[in-house]
């Protein structure tokens, strides 16, 4: 009994937040599927004041397996702009509308300096709330393309 107790605690410190709230399988509502084509085109301009303007104030952001988590919207966008975005001489994105989890997901490619095309980068697992994103989970895309039938280069 103590194991399970204590495999259940851990469990709950790892589970994303409002896992009961996930949404069965639909399709995004027009609002949703605007706000997601602002954030892909906020992303693919590297538009750091537009991706704040998109998160909830008290947005949360994950990258498992690393440790490390940022809320709040002015903090996440900072945290990806230390790491590259928005920068020109770290790569140019281009985004392809997903899904995984039953939530919508933006997959990301990049394109560096000296390549011909765009490789993959990561998925951006997406909560949407009141009109505005809530919760981005980022993935490894590489090893996620066959599962969501994505191509391998863009």
């Amino acid at each position: 009994n103590s194991a399970l107790q204590r495999a259940r605690a851990t469990l709950k410190q790892h589970l994303p937040r409002h896992r009961l709230d996930w949404a069965p399988d639909s399709d995004p509502s027009r609002e949703e599927r605007e706000l997601l084509q602002r954030y892909m085109e906020a992303s693919e301009r590297g538009d750091a004041k537009a991706m704040v303007e998109l998160l909830r104030e008290d947005a949360f952001f994950a990258m498992p397996p690393e440790r490390e988590w940022h809320v709040g919207n002015e903090k996440i966008v900072e945290a990806w702009v230390k790491g590259g975005f928005g920068d020109d001489s770290w790569g140019h994105l281009r985004c392809v509308l997903s899904g995984a989890n039953r939530q919508p997901a933006v997959a990301f490619y990049v394109k560096r300096a000296g390549d011909s095309e765009y490789r993959p980068l990561a998925l951006d697992v997406l909560r949407i709330e009141g009109g505005a994103l809530a919760e981005v989970t980022a993935f490894p895309l590489e090893p996620l393309l066959r599962a969501l039938g994505l191509p391998p280069r863009l």
